[in-house]
């Protein structure tokens, strides 16, 4: 993503990084619809801008074109999601499998050191703020795949980080959910420390399959109280 920004104009990525920003705070909801004037004349730019950052957020499967003029936010898929998820459980499990195993030179202990001194913390420490912790959580994934040291595999966990964002997010609705991301991600560290490979891998498979059953239990009315709450 970061090499399609630097061919846009700088005003281009100002808005795509504000509707960008809207569509994963639900200020812009799965399934709304509006023009490129409605944009334009919100943010208080000219069309071209406007478009181009349309098309960009339409290569990252985030919006789409209406059939007859306009776009559309992407409406949730909940089959395509579930494909994601299962092909981030076999990443995630191998991972740890890894981490637990080998004793490769290409391993990097020293980020498992450093999560933990992020995510084995008192209770008074631990973040509350659930975009925030939605965005510790991707790191948090992402850095354990760096450790092992399998580019490739970073890649690919990286890409679907980017495509099941909006489902993190709406897990990270649920108030309990932060305090139970800290208490696996402690257990799964621990796991990992003791080399409890097939424990390890059950905590991490149990740990995403219930993230993303509590993001497709949320309801359209949910939705509509976050949105209300980001509204400036």
């Amino acid at each position: 993503m970061a090499s399609e920004l630097t061919r846009l104009l700088p005003h281009s990525v100002r808005v795509y990084r504000q509707l960008r920003q809207e569509i994963y705070e639900f200020i812009l909801m799965p399934g709304d619809r509006f023009t490129e004037v409605d944009i334009a004349s919100r943010l208080g730019c000219s069309r071209t801008p406007v478009r181009e950052a349309l098309l960009t957020l339409q290569n990252d499967d985030l919006i789409r074109r209406c059939f007859r003029n306009g776009w559309e936010v992407c409406p949730i898929d909940f089959d395509v999601y579930e494909d994601l998820y299962a092909t981030r459980i076999l990443i995630e499990m191998d991972t740890v499998a890894r981490l637990c195993s080998s004793d490769s030179v290409k391993i990097d202990r020293s980020v498992l050191a450093r999560l933990r001194a992020l995510w084995i913390i008192p209770p008074e420490q631990q973040e509350q703020a659930g975009e925030k912790i939605a965005t510790m959580d991707e790191q948090f994934h992402i850095a354990l795949t760096e450790a092992v040291g399998n580019r490739e595999l970073t890649a690919i966990l990286s890409n679907i980080t980017d495509r099941i964002r909006i489902m993190r997010r709406l897990d990270f609705e649920y108030d309990v959910r932060i305090a139970q991301t800290y208490s696996e991600h402690a257990e799964l560290l621990e796991a990992i420390e003791n080399r409890e490979k097939e424990r390890a891998k059950g905590l991490m498979r149990e740990h995403i399959e219930d993230a993303h059953t509590g993001a497709c239990a949320i309801t359209l009315r949910r939705l509509q109280k976050v949105r209300a709450r980001n509204l400036p």
